[in-house]
């Protein structure tokens, strides 16, 4: 639906629920569009999070989030019905790729690794994109449609003051902001460990080919997916493109009834059995095995990293480009990231900050799944804008309040000529 904006991985990552005691049904219909009780319900928790409401103890709060949410995605639908049909608003396929991709290396640096996103999310990465493409072309064509409309309102010296003399009291104070970059190094396990893991797996399917156990039996006790072990490893039916590709190529090219040899992906090690296979679509079950990595392999990944800490200790641009370098390579947390405010560092990274001098790197810091790097480059305290020491900033306000009010007041006139009905759930 229209301007999920991955809203859905939001609270995956935070871990909220979904249902508030309200049953999924149609909110609205605009035009030809149907609006989801569930869509308006996933962004008005988001809106409530940022607000720190909770709708169990604030539900009056929250019902007016809701409607407000409601409207928002209304008028969203109303603009995209009218922008779909602009032909000088154009949005090529490598800008959508772009902007997904941007919105996804957001969640991994929320999440703090690529693996536990998708853990998080319980979609491999090609799902993700193939399900939320769409979603970001239509919000590309509304936001560019809408600066369209008012790229060419502006505001006078007069109106600036105008509205800070009006607003000055409900404009935020500037946060402190940070500037840094990391680099972060996975464990990886070495041949010796991979081969502990394989040969255990490998004395499982034995047991299974000579009627020692059941496939299902020994999913549950010894499977370390969370998702499916209690359910004896099966995933059900999926799709291509579903499941990680080193898992999908074996097991589509499995006879039914057939019990795979140990199977490498970034989860770990999988024994997968085929259920059935209905044309694109098969049933599976699997066994997950998560390499333990020893001691050795913990030190040959210290090494490495202090190796890079040696060699950049006093070399921030060098720095910089290996941390972009290793963000490519291991899709985590590894980068260089610019101005941000507390709330958007994670906690294990503002406690380093919080140890770390200007222009200083850290030592090798050991962290869930390996070692990270933490160059902290600058720091910015936090002020209250005004005038003299914001202009730029009151005046960009002043001026988005200025194209925020034509332009509702434009989308109040379309939105008479579209059919609108909601309903009450």
């Amino acid at each position: 639906m229209l301007l999920k904006r991955l809203v859905i991985f939001v609270f995956i990552l935070f871990g909220l629920c979904l249902s508030q005691g309200r049953v999924d049904g149609v909110a609205a219909i605009v035009g030809n569009n149907i609006v989801l009780h569930s869509d308006v319900l996933q962004q008005a928790q988001f809106v409530a999070m940022g607000r720190r409401v909770d709708p169990s103890t604030n539900p009056y709060l929250f019902e007016n989030i809701y409607l407000t949410t409601l409207e928002n995605i209304i008028n969203q639908y109303a603009v995209l019905d009218v922008a779909a049909k602009d032909t000088n608003i154009v949005v090529s396929n490598d800008e959508v790729d772009r902007a997904l991709n941007q919105q996804i290396d957001d969640f991994i640096f929320k999440a703090g690794s690529e693996e536990l996103f998708l853990e998080m999310a319980g979609m491999s990465m090609r799902q993700i994109r193939a399900d939320y493409w769409q979603d970001i072309r239509d919000m590309m064509v509304v936001e560019r449609f809408q600066y369209s409309k008012i790229q060419n309102v502006d505001v006078s010296r007069v109106e600036v003051l105008q509205f800070y003399n009006s607003f000055k009291d409900s404009i935020p104070p500037s946060p402190e902001k940070y500037s840094f970059s990391i680099i972060e190094i996975p464990f990886s396990a070495g041949a010796k460990s991979d081969s502990i893991t394989i040969a255990f797996l490998g004395g499982l399917k034995e047991q299974v080919e000579f009627n020692a156990a059941s496939f299902d039996s020994i999913a549950q006790i010894y499977s370390q997916d969370p998702g499916s072990a209690p359910s004896g490893g099966y995933l059900g039916f999926t799709t291509r493109g579903s499941l990680v590709k080193e898992y999908e190529e074996v097991a589509y090219s499995m006879e039914v009834g057939e019990i795979s040899s140990p199977v490498k992906s970034e989860f770990g090690y999988h024994l997968i059995k085929l259920i059935d296979k209905q044309g694109e679509k098969i049933s599976t079950q699997h066994i997950l095995r998560t390499t333990v990595f020893t001691n050795e392999d913990k030190l040959q990944v210290y090494k490495s990293v202090y190796d890079i800490y040696s060699k950049t200790i006093n070399e921030p641009d060098v720095f910089d480009s290996l941390s972009t370098t290793y963000s490519t390579i291991y899709k985590n947390s590894s980068g260089k990231y610019s101005n941000l405010s507390k709330p958007r560092i994670p906690d294990y990274i503002f406690s380093q900050l919080q140890l770390l001098n200007y222009n200083e790197l850290s030592q090798p810091i050991e962290v869930e799944g390996g070692y990270l790097l933490v160059y902290f480059h600058k720091h910015q305290g936090g002020f209250f804008p005004n005038t003299d020491n914001s202009w730029d900033l009151i005046y960009n306000y002043a001026k988005q309040k200025k194209q925020n009010t034509l332009f509702s007041d434009w989308v109040e006139d379309i939105k008479a000529n579209i059919y609108i009905k909601t309903f009450n759930n």
